[in-house]
């Protein structure tokens, strides 16, 4: 008697092992999502800075000159070097045919940050200091 016991305790053992038909199946594996990629904003246009770019003199018979504080200002698309001060050039925008830019300049040990206006013609290039009104008209001077 305790073998025909054994023997359905046995199947009930196995068939707990064993999925059960009426057991939902697990979901199917799905694929990750696909992410959509958002382009990179195209940023602005840069100002082409030709027109402010070289060197330039408050009078045109200092572009000879290599020292002193009668020689040209040299100036690049992001920067402006004096005789005794040197300026990164920042936040430049067109406006009105030329360009604003932020100069952070340094001279004598002080900082000094000042929005400068650049305005070309020719061969004539006039800064206007904007929180003054002051202006320097320069003369572009040959390469």
């Amino acid at each position: 008697m305790t073998r025909y016991l054994l023997l359905p305790a046995a199947v009930l053992a196995l068939a707990a092992c064993e999925p059960s038909a009426e057991s939902p199946e697990a979901p199917p594996a799905q694929s990750p999502a696909e992410t959509p990629v958002t382009p990179a904003p195209t940023p602005e246009p840069t100002p082409t800075p030709a027109g402010y770019v070289g060197a330039w003199a408050a009078d045109p018979a200092w572009c000879e000159n290599t020292t002193g504080p009668e020689r040209p200002v040299r100036i690049t698309a992001t920067r402006f070097e004096g005789y005794e001060n040197s300026c990164d050039m920042t936040e430049i925008q067109p406006a009105n045919g030329g360009w604003t830019a932020t100069f952070t300049c340094q001279a004598e040990g002080m900082t000094n940050v000042e929005q400068v206006g650049l305005q070309p013609d020719g061969d004539r290039l006039e800064l206007t200091w904007t929180g003054s009104g002051q202006s320097v008209t320069f003369t572009r001077c040959p390469d």
